[in-house]
């Protein structure tokens, strides 16, 4: 006879043993659940984040390409997310060329070509102003568009660019977004209307003032420091300018003379002109004025070209075809100079190689004929320049000729031609001269009449010219040569 509540101890083992089960249960899924969290942050950090001035922003799969160790980026693509405008073929060229791209903003116009390692900047109104910048490695084309480097990138577009392979994370700070931080932090910046000094912040460096008046006003004075507070510069000037592509500072005293200093606070150049402008980066040559006239020094301050000339380098304004892309030194080694309204050339170690007696350079086309003719100062395959004097014809007549000097200022082609002139056909320029009223093709004249030996030397006992019935003609060659 089984007596009431004996088998109370057999329920409670099963009730306790059930509970243990359910614990272990619970335990067990939230061990689970905790790997779970694990897992998913652990995947949500390894994905790809890329954030432009701190806002997440998706990015099309080849904005960026891998290739081992290096990331290459679509330039024009990248460029559009910055709020640049993008465009095929070179500035002011007007060709949809796809192995070169530009891109531009209200403040700045960069240019990209296929295989180059240079980057050219420009304000967009100017059309002779511009800084150029080596890559270490050059632009490339990838599937159908052109491709560079972080250091590309953040040259071309003035941003910070920085990327971890190990957070896979692409971070972007554009320099609108920077200045606005530093405008905010710094109530005696020197950068809100500023576009040059601005750029310094990508270098980690900002111009600050001893007052919040921006005027350039006699109580203002300007100096250098670093963003961590550090100063460079001393809050001593007038007027201070970034030069971006050297990485120094064109500073201005109370007496408007300016000097040069550089980002380690050394004086490169001590101020005592008028006017200082970076001609050439790699040479590190500056054009310099002083009481209206022109010079060029060396980055310690050696004169190279004396101070006695009313120009130097050309204005390229009329020769757009030429894509001149500095109009102070033609060919990486000429630096046209003119005095007295005659013109000559020095080479970059500062001699003279062509005399200064030429009454301009380049050859406006509206002496011929052809209404698609293209005026012409260079000729890029022969590095030749196009040089012109003004010959007496008569007592009251005076006609322009023209002739062809190489890069070493050696004369290819005498002061005979009645114009020269170039025609665009499928993208390349082709060159016509025109001499005794007959046309001929520039570059192929030169290879058959010239040799490579005599473009080198100065072949003028070779070529030459007379008068004849007030027209200059070329002797000393056969009609059929030409």
């Amino acid at each position: 006879m089984q007596i009431i509540g004996t088998d109370i101890p057999e329920t409670e083992k099963k009730s306790k043993k059930l509970i243990k089960i359910i614990l272990i249960i619970v335990a067990i899924l939230f061990i689970i659940s905790i790997a779970l969290i694990c897992y998913i942050t652990y995947l949500k950090s390894t994905e790809f984040k890329f954030t432009i001035d701190e806002k997440s922003v998706s990015a099309t799969e080849d904005l960026f390409i891998f290739e081992g160790d290096n990331m290459y980026i679509s330039i024009k693509d990248f460029a559009t997310l910055l709020d640049y405008r993008a465009y095929n073929g070179g500035y002011r060229q007007f060709s949809e060329d796809t192995n070169k791209c530009y891109i531009e903003n209200a403040n700045e116009v960069a240019s990209f070509e296929l295989g180059s390692r240079r980057i050219y900047k420009t304000p967009p109104e100017s059309q002779t102003d511009y800084e150029y910048f080596t890559l270490q490695e050059p632009v490339k084309l990838i599937g159908n568009k052109l491709y560079t480097t972080p250091e590309g990138i953040s040259i071309g577009c003035n941003a910070k660019i920085i990327y971890s392979k190990e957070k896979n994370s692409i971070t972007v700070y554009s320099l609108p977004y920077l200045t606005q931080i530093y405008i905010a932090e710094y109530e005696n910046n020197d950068i809100k209307e500023n576009f040059n000094n601005q750029k310094a912040l990508l270098y980690n460096m900002i111009v600050l003032s001893n007052t919040k008046d921006h005027s350039y006003s006699s109580n203002s004075k300007y100096g250098v420091y670093s963003l961590d507070g550090e100063e460079i510069i001393g809050t001593k000037y007038s007027k201070i300018d970034f030069v971006e592509s050297t990485q120094e500072f064109i500073v201005t005293t109370s007496d408007k003379k300016v000097g040069i200093v550089t980002s380690a606070g050394e004086t490169k150049v001590s101020p005592q002109y008028d006017e200082l402008k970076q001609i050439d980066r790699d040479l590190n040559l500056y054009l310099a004025t002083s009481s209206g006239k022109k010079g060029v020094i060396e980055k310690n301050g050696k004169i190279l070209i004396y101070l006695e000339y009313d120009e130097i380098g050309v204005d390229t304004s009329n020769y757009s075809k030429n894509d001149i892309k500095n109009k102070y030194l033609l060919f990486d080694n000429c630096i046209p100079v003119k005095r007295d309204n005659k013109w000559g050339i020095y080479d970059k170690r500062g001699n003279l190689i062509l005399p200064i007696e030429y009454d301009s350079l380049g050859c406006i086309a509206g002496t011929s004929n052809n209404r698609s003719a293209n005026n012409v100062l260079t000729i890029p395959d022969i590095e030749g320049i196009v040089v012109c004097k003004e010959i007496q014809i008569s007592n009251n007549n005076k006609k322009k000729y023209y002739g062809i000097v190489n890069s070493l200022g050696k004369e290819l082609i005498p002061i005979a031609l009645e114009t020269i002139y170039s025609v665009t056909l499928s993208g390349r320029e082709e060159y016509t001269m025109i001499n005794d009223g007959t046309s001929y093709d520039v570059i192929d004249w030169i290879r058959r009449n010239v040799s490579s030996q005599d473009q080198d030397i100065n072949n003028s006992n070779i070529i030459t010219n007379t008068v004849d019935n007030g027209n200059i003609i070329l002797n000393n060659i056969s009609t059929n040569q030409m």
